[in-house]
């Protein structure tokens, strides 16, 4: 049995004791700072409007109001920042001093009511559920176009051993400090048309492009873990750097075993795929494995304790071995990127183009970069009940039970982590001599990956290239890469070349959609032309029809039961 320092079951797998080795490269280099941002914020027309609609609501409403109840508002957060920064958002999130969003809502509607009728909505509310991180009664409403929640400004304590916080009603400045960046801590107040920066550092961080928390990172992290995720997801998506002290904090072990045990598996996805979906997917993943995270984020979560239950000690030893390298891959897979794609680009082939298709939408993106994570479980497969004699794979798991995601990931991602040494197999077979390549042998293989045999090929690609460049190299760091990039580029050129053999084949023998390709005649031809009784043989030979149409493209169903009443006999084992 694994038996480990820490107590719990997913520590005795150890999903977070990576190997891990200082990355010299924590940063983009293109990082943004020194931008423009003015300490105004230019409303355009609809919000200028909304702004005109809730100040004379205020202003109404102050009129009976005792001067320490004068009701003020702010819209806090993503909206403010993203205005700074040139971009439109139409998600408000707008802070009450001395309301709660359903007092808000309700008091605006009766305004309404009597003064701008053409302007009413319906208001629901969301109670408080605070282990849904619903902290306090929200009241949601589509006001003039826009998606608005409305809700206290609070302050919050956390408990030693929950992410989730007592939160009471505060004042604006212990509002701003609660959240998780001081970037995110801008509030726009609408009486006085003005911004407030109550830690007196988020302007100067929108600026420069720094990521930092308003409070003691550590202390910061400990109470929430999420933000850890949600910064470096804020990173990725802006391009912004990590203020040092701030990412140094995100490194402590006591973070990654907060983050294993105080945040549900769903919120740890959810981040996650965010990082994923980015602009700059690569920066995140490589502040991830920088921080020594990897294997936090990909781990069975819960689920870790059915597989050390119902499993021999070898396996669980095989899964630790690959857990505590996971780290140290991804740095290698975001070392390798930069390098691929500006090869691909240079080259101009076609695999270039299939990489546009696959990137088209972020979704393959973020399968993408899931399957290069999880590569290196490959075909690892666990017993998951004491009942069943079936295994299941620990890279599906990760998705479903870790990642608490859905079919549409789990199902691709494990199918491509999972069939990757017998892919390895038929692919060197057809890199060989694309020539000699049936076109019933390549077809059926594209099959094996409906709608995403684009994603497996370039996937394997991929893969390839970082495992030819570790055959030569032993290891891929940045004094590899400084000592022998030429060499290192021949290696890439040499792999994407004879990948892209491999695509004009797949394009000159029309099989790009092979995976839509329907039998010429279906189950209840074959019985009533054959004059046989519905039976097994029917599966063999509807996969016999689909090879014959493999190597026929241009084939009739007259011939295709000819060849069927030819074959009839191996298809029924005859």
């Amino acid at each position: 049995m694994i038996n480990r320092s820490l107590n719990g079951v997913i520590n005795k797998l150890r999903p977070f004791a990576c190997y891990f080795r200082p990355q010299i490269i924590r940063y983009s280099t293109r990082h943004i700072m020194n931008q423009h941002i003015d300490n105004k914020i230019n409303l355009n027309e609809n919000e200028s409007k909304l702004r005109g609609l809730l100040l004379k609501f205020c202003n109404h409403y102050n009129e009976s109001a005792p001067r320490e109840e004068k009701l003020e508002v702010r819209i806090t957060g993503g909206w403010v920042r993203d205005k700074l920064l040139g971009k439109q958002s139409h998600d408000l999130d707008i802070a009450l001093n001395n309301l709660s969003g359903e007092e808000f809502a309700d008091e605006l509607l009766k305004y309404l009511e009597k003064n701008e009728p053409q302007y009413i909505f319906k208001r629901n509310t969301i109670k408080s559920n605070p282990e849904k991180s619903k902290h306090l009664e929200t009241c949601t409403a589509r006001v003039m176009g826009f998606d608005i929640d409305f809700v206290n400004l609070r302050s919050e304590n956390y408990s030693e051993h929950s992410r989730v916080p007592q939160i009471e009603c505060g004042t604006a400045e212990e509002d701003a400090f609660r959240r998780d960046a001081t970037l995110n801590a801008l509030f726009y107040n609408i009486n006085h048309d003005m911004v407030e920066d109550f830690t007196r550092k988020g302007l100067d961080d929108l600026r420069n492009g720094i990521l930092r928390t308003p409070l003691d990172p550590l202390q910061t992290f400990l109470d929430d873990p999420l933000r850890v995720l949600r910064l470096i997801r804020f990173a990725s998506r802006f391009n912004f750097k990590i203020d040092d002290s701030t990412f140094e904090a995100m490194k402590k072990p006591e973070i990654r075993t907060a983050l294993i045990h105080k945040i549900s598996r769903e919120r740890v996805g959810d981040e996650l795929a965010k990082t994923l979906t980015s602009d700059h997917v690569e920066y995140g993943l490589n502040l991830i494995a920088s921080a020594n995270l990897v294997s936090c984020i990909f781990n069975p979560g819960p689920f870790a304790q059915n597989i050390e239950e119902w499993n021999d000690p070898e396996v669980l030893r095989e899964i630790e071995s690959v857990s505590n390298t996971l780290n140290y891959w991804v740095e290698e897979c975001v070392r390798l990127q930069p390098l691929f794609m500006d090869k691909l680009q240079a080259e101009k082939g076609p695999l270039l183009e299939l990489q546009n298709t696959v990137f088209m939408d972020k979704q393959s993106q973020k399968l993408f970069w899931l399957a290069v994570t999880l590569a290196q479980f490959a075909s690892l497969a666990v017993k998951t009940s004491p009942k069943k004699a079936g295994t299941s794979y620990v890279s599906e798991i990760i998705l479903k039970e870790g990642l608490r995601y859905g079919k549409n990931e789990f199902d691709v991602v494990s199918n491509l982590v999972k069939e990757r040494e017998l892919s390895k197999t038929d692919l060197a077979s057809f890199l060989h001599d694309t020539s000699s390549i049936q076109r019933s042998q390549l077809g059926l293989y594209l099959r094996k990956f409906p709608r995403y045999s684009e994603l497996d090929i370039f996937f394997n690609c991929f893969i390839e290239t970082l495992t030819a460049i570790k055959g030569e190299f032993n290891e891929f760091n940045d004094e590899v890469i400084a000592s022998s990039v030429s060499r290192i580029n021949d290696i890439i050129f040499s792999v994407l070349k004879s990948y892209d053999y491999l695509v004009e084949t797949i394009i000159e023998k029309d099989l790009i959609n092979a995976h839509e390709i329907k039998p010429l005649l279906d189950g209840r031809t074959l019985v009533k032309s054959l004059g046989m009784k519905p039976g097994p043989w029917i599966s063999k030979a509807t996969s016999d029809i689909i090879v014959w149409q493999l190597d026929n493209p241009e084939g009739t169903p007259e011939e295709c039961l000819t060849f069927i009443k030819e074959s009839l006999p191996k298809s029924t084992d005859v």
